[in-house]
């Protein structure tokens, strides 16, 4: 190795937006009986973005002399000859570890990393439900929630255990009483709506709550006391007599979970401030943005640590997008604008923006599965087609 190199400490914590960072003495051979271990961090909203520039250890079944690790969040991967050039990993959290080990034989050159923050929409991320531990999933305070006397709460969830009570999501008023809860009480399924207590158990169980995640919608109308659930394409109600008259007050905090959680995760957590008839709850998109509550960066208040991406969620707009809907021209062509974004703004990437436009034909994108989730090269794009909403959409990767 080269003279000195060895002593240069590589167990370090990385908070930059980008950058690199490389095996000890590259591109010189790395040295033996080394350890190193590389912790890269991203703000809340963010993922990692690792890729290897160029990658060369010493080759062995199952890795067993010189390797590295990567710990994405959710999974680790071991590398050791040439298996890892030219590879990307995404983290699934805001938190990547690679960890480096060399035996007391055999030195190669060893490798060369990049990495980068991307940002994250929420659309693509579920949240754990928080328990009373300091972790917080709440509505951000800019968020002002109005009085209700009737609303539409939809949401998707997915049960990792089983808690004696378990409260999937509760608003409590600003004089920190419960305005509004929905979950399982130990004995039956209740709706909570201005302290006025809902049994529900007939027409939703906790066993509907599974390993899968399932959307569900709950509903409730003052004028006559109404309270509905929608789930596996079923609309069932019952009325509440007590909670008639009553109102869902004004500015409160709403949060995930509860005095004790439902013990899973949520995802795409919407509420309007109407009960929605069956044929607009037959007809929902997963995209439908709430009018109070949606599901969307800007609105919550998520400790990192709860948040994970998954990309079998309903409704992953990846790696993060932002839809502007105005009024489609007459033009029968899509017009594919690249867009210049400009170095202050949220999730720009240098290098990763385009300014010339292209026309692409109508049908080019407005049928793609994931709701407008756009491949490269069209890494920012102005999509227009005739006949339909016009929709502006930010990919940053």
């Amino acid at each position: 190795p080269v003279m000195g190199c060895s002593s240069i400490n590589c167990n370090v914590v990385l908070t930059e937006a980008q950058g690199e960072f490389k095996s000890p003495c590259y591109p010189q051979k790395y040295p033996n009986a080394q350890t190193c271990k590389w912790t890269l961090q991203a703000p809340a909203g963010f993922i990692i973005q690792l890729s290897f520039l160029d990658f060369e250890l010493e080759e062995a079944q199952d890795c067993m002399y010189d390797w590295v690790m990567v710990n994405t969040g959710n999974t680790e991967s071991k590398f050791c000859g040439l298996t890892a050039s030219g590879l990307t990993l995404n983290s699934t959290r805001n938190v990547m570890e690679i960890s480096f080990v060399s035996d007391f034989t055999i030195q190669k050159k060893g490798f060369m990393v990049s990495f980068q923050h991307v940002a994250v929409a929420l659309r693509n991320q579920k949240v754990k439900i928080p328990n009373v531990n300091g972790q917080v999933a709440e509505v951000a305070n800019s968020v002002s929630i109005p009085a209700l006397s009737e609303l539409t709460i939809c949401f998707e969830v997915e049960r990792v255990g089983f808690n004696q009570k378990e409260w999937l999501f509760t608003y409590y008023d600003t004089n920190n009483n419960v305005a509004l809860s929905f979950g399982y009480n130990q004995t039956d399924m209740q709706m909570v709506i201005d302290s006025v207590i809902c049994p529900v158990e007939s027409i939703i169980s906790a066993a509907n709550f599974t390993s899968s995640m399932k959307p569900f919608c709950v509903l409730w109308t003052s004028s006559n006391g109404r309270v509905a659930v929608y789930f596996n394409g079923n609309y069932l109600g019952k009325t509440c007599s007590p909670s008639s008259g009553h109102n869902v007050t004004a500015g409160g905090v709403f949060q995930l979970g509860g005095v004790q959680s439902f013990k899973g995760n949520m995802y795409n957590l919407r509420l309007w401030n109407r009960a929605m008839t069956l044929q607009e709850l037959n007809t929902m998109t997963c995209d439908m943005v709430g009018n109070i509550i949606d599901w969307d960066n800007s609105q919550w208040t998520i400790s990192s640590s709860l948040a994970q991406t998954d990309n079998t969620l309903s409704c992953i707009c990846y790696p993060h997008c932002t839809h502007l809907t105005a009024a489609a021209p007459t033009s029968g062509l899509l017009s594919c604008w690249k867009v210049n974004l400009h170095p202050s703004s949220p999730g720009f990437l240098p290098g990763l923006y385009l300014n010339s436009p292209d026309q692409l034909p109508c049908a080019c994108w407005r049928n793609h599965p994931h709701s407008m989730m756009l491949p490269p090269p069209c890494f920012t794009l102005g999509i227009i087609c005739s006949g339909e909403s016009a929709v502006l959409v930010f990919c940053y990767i």
